[in-house]
């Protein structure tokens, strides 16, 4: 939802790559079908894979009205505690309500 979300607010800013097609294949890009679905990740345009929070950060530095979230996310006592929010919400998000798709 959250990637769609981005996708329509800039749309000319992002590729998404649905990594639930069944012609994707994670290893093209140097990852593990685990990987790709327990984190975001975002391929920047330099080619360097990002994860998690830093896969976020830069989402955000792009968008505009994003990008005070983008630097604030980095602030000594905001990142620790992003990086162990994200990962406990990405290890746990399996047990959240599904979204039903139109």
């Amino acid at each position: 939802m959250e990637v769609l979300h981005y996708k329509k607010i800039a749309p000319d800013r992002f590729d998404i790559v649905d990594i639930s097609n069944p012609t994707f294949k994670a290893d093209q890009y140097g990852l593990t079908p685990e990987a790709v679905n327990l984190h975001m990740h975002v391929l920047t345009t330099e080619g360097k894979v990002l994860i998690g929070v830093e896969a976020f950060t830069y989402i955000w530095s792009l968008i505009p009205k994003y990008r005070f979230a983008s630097k604030v996310i980095q602030w000594p006592l905001i990142h620790p505690a992003a990086l162990l929010g994200y990962e406990i919400f990405a290890r746990y998000r399996y047990l959240l309500p599904k979204r039903k798709r139109s």
